[in-house]
């Protein structure tokens, strides 16, 4: 009953959002589309935490807030629960996104006005990093965090696909530390699934990796904290039954940038 609560409420806070978005972008430029999506960040927090009735837990903000804002976050991604974290916290990140977002109904006004990089996933032949750096040190000019999944798509708990360089080459191109983060938040919204659990599940931001580290290294690094820090959090939260189900692969496979001591 929780779960049917939680999306009726969701799915009708989201339209209406999305809906309102139209007039503010028309009169009020970019500034109020981002205040718009920290009230919708914040509204579908709250909804998680007080309708679903999940735990959801935010460790590491000592490496984010204040003095330590970050230029670079690299995220595992495992629903829209983490983009609404992420908006709650830093309502004017720019992420690598899909450009075939800004031909959405609704959303698209909403994404090209916040700013984001895009990239095309329907042009895959191309080579795009060009227009990601570009669009990074725009981002980064602006003073604004970077944010990247490096997997490029939604994970269940537990799961892996390999990193992706282009993390490695926007730290690199800017020559900034790179904050990793870790999730469990699949556990209480899996990855396009209507039902959600009331589970506890957290959001860890980790200790930055300082640049100048060379791709190999710092990949395997990135690797190695974002799914080691995972996967404790998911062991941590999930109960047994739960838990009993779930396949590591991090675990069982290692790190595709394994580097020679």
């Amino acid at each position: 009953m929780r779960a049917l609560l939680f999306n009726l409420t969701f799915y009708t806070t989201t339209l209406f959002m999305a809906a309102l978005s139209v007039p503010v972008s028309a009169l009020g430029g970019t500034r109020a589309i981002r205040w718009l999506f920290h009230k919708w960040s914040s509204a579908t927090v709250w909804l998680v935490r007080h309708v679903l009735g999940a735990r959801v837990e935010l460790r590491g903000l000592e490496h984010v807030t204040g003095e330590n804002r970050p230029a670079l976050l690299i995220s595992k991604h495992q629903s829209e629960l983490d983009i609404a974290l992420m908006g709650s916290i830093f309502p004017d990140y720019g992420a690598i996104a899909m450009r075939e977002l800004d031909n959405y109904p609704l959303v698209g006004g909403i994404v090209r006005k916040l700013g984001h990089i895009k990239v095309s996933v329907e042009d895959k032949a191309r080579n795009q990093l060009p227009e990601v750096l570009e669009g990074s040190r725009r981002v980064h000019a602006e003073g604004r965090p970077i944010l990247i999944y490096p997997e490029g798509t939604l994970m269940l708990p537990g799961r892996k696909l390999r990193y992706r360089g282009g993390a490695w080459h926007i730290y690199n191109e800017l020559n900034i530390p790179a904050t990793p983060v870790a999730l469990s938040l699949g556990l209480a919204w899996p990855r396009r699934d209507w039902k959600k659990y009331p589970a506890t599940c957290a959001m860890a931001f980790l200790e930055p990796i300082p640049p100048g580290l060379a791709k190999a290294e710092f990949m395997a690094l990135l690797e190695e904290r974002i799914e080691t820090a995972s996967n404790a959090m998911i062991k941590e939260h999930a109960d047994p039954e739960r838990l009993s189900k779930l396949t590591f692969d991090y675990e069982e496979k290692g790190s595709a940038w394994n580097v020679s001591p």
